[in-house]
């Protein structure tokens, strides 16, 4: 019986950890996306917020799979997220070594009032890994 248990453990074990694998390659890159007004040295945000006023700049953090993602697309939108509204795209923004991609949104002479909203891409891909809008206030 004892000599069972241990390969029957060990297939087990393999197929568990292979399917882990899978998932972790083949799912979503981007795990989390947070828009802040201040990212600290990692990358990382420090409160979240969805409202901005004109003046602030905005920071978009996303926390990615460090081993299934090294590059990433950020597009922002003003309005709907639509084709026709977009008006910046930074691209081969490069993961942190804290898993995080930073990517920022300011204007010299201000952010108009209204929606907006950013994108982000797994860098090459044409697949919306996330979405997330907010507002411009005064």
């Amino acid at each position: 019986m004892k000599k069972l248990l241990i390969p029957v453990i060990i297939v087990i074990l393999i197929l568990i950890g292979g399917g882990a694998a899978y998932k972790y390659f083949n799912g979503p890159k981007i795990v989390d996306i947070t828009l802040t007004k201040s990212v600290d040295d990692k990358g990382r945000p420090t409160e979240s917020t969805n409202t901005f006023t004109s003046k602030d700049t905005v920071y978009l953090s996303a926390k990615g799979k460090k081993l299934a993602i090294k590059n990433a697309t950020v597009v922002w939108y003003k309005g709907k997220v639509s084709t026709q509204n977009r008006f910046k795209v930074e691209e081969n923004i490069e993961i942190s070594k804290a898993g995080y991609f930073t990517a920022k949104l300011s204007v010299p002479e201000g952010l108009e009032e209204g929606q907006y909203g950013a994108t982000i891409y797994n860098a090459g891909n044409h697949i919306i890994e996330k979405i997330v809008e907010f507002e411009v206030k005064n």
